[in-house]
């Protein structure tokens, strides 16, 4: 609302809405922020940037935080991996062809988790957001900042 309050002060700009644990991981899966749904997250394919440039959520809140983004980037890429084993086995199993099925092997363990990398990362993100909002001293939802200020730290 642009009413001034009762002292003659403005008020600050609406704050974001809390959203739902489903909506909030489908954000992390599209590489978007996991609060307010913002898209500029990334500087390029392998840079997640420190903060949010809408809501100010900072993706990395410890050192190392991004453990289980690897993790959860491996965990992907060998289900990929165990998917096209079980379908190549399965349409060739009196003789099973080994090169195709190790070329096949090269291809998925090298491309997915480069395609799933970004992702990975939203994804974690969002998860430790889902974790940080439900603990007792988290602050309730932020206000919406213009990107364009910048703020001395």
């Amino acid at each position: 609302m642009l009413d001034p309050d009762e002292d003659g002060r403005e008020r600050p700009a609406p704050r974001l809405p809390e959203v739902g644990t489903l909506r909030v991981l489908i954000r992390g899966a599209r590489k978007r922020c996991p609060r307010c749904g913002e898209r500029r997250i990334f500087d390029g394919w392998f840079t997640l940037t420190p903060r949010c440039p809408t809501c100010d959520l900072r993706f990395e809140r410890e050192e190392g935080g991004f453990l289980g983004a690897m993790a959860l980037n491996y965990a992907v890429a060998i289900i990929f991996w165990l998917i096209v084993m079980a379908v190549g086995i399965a349409l060739t199993v009196p003789v099973v062809p080994v090169a195709p099925l190790l070329a096949a092997s090269i291809a998925v363990v090298t491309m997915v988790p480069v395609w799933f990398y970004p992702r990975s990362k939203t994804l974690w993100a969002a998860i430790e957001f889902l974790v940080a909002r439900s603990e007792p001293g988290y602050r309730s939802p932020p206000l919406i900042r213009d990107p364009r200020t910048k703020d001395l730290e």
